[in-house]
């Protein structure tokens, strides 16, 4: 998604699933699924993590998780302010067992 409508999706996501009206519901998934499928809303996490905190949306993770679940769990490691992905965190603790083994502490 380019950068300049970010800020405007996140916002119009928010008050479409957050406004207590059952209404928008169908409504906000509608463009949530347009957001994420046609104008890939997900393709830089890092932008919307940091949009997402600049907002304080962070009820909307939840939300992506029903599109995306990686990109979900990515968006909630930038958020956390890690920096790590699953997949980094498991190279890790696979390197990790093996320099154990290698120190015959197995």
């Amino acid at each position: 998604m380019k950068p300049e409508i970010l800020s405007t999706a996140i916002e119009t996501l928010t008050e479409l699933f957050f406004t207590k009206n059952k209404e928008t519901e169908f409504l906000a998934m509608r463009t949530m699924e347009c957001y994420i499928s046609d104008l890939d809303l997900l393709s830089d996490i890092t932008a919307v993590a940091v949009e997402i905190e600049r907002q304080g949306a962070w009820a909307l993770v939840p939300k992506f998780k029903l599109f995306n679940m990686r990109a979900a769990d990515e968006i909630e490691v930038a958020l956390c302010g890690l920096g790590f992905t699953d997949a980094d965190i498991i190279a890790s603790d696979i390197v990790f067992e093996e320099w154990k083994k290698s120190q015959n502490h197995c």
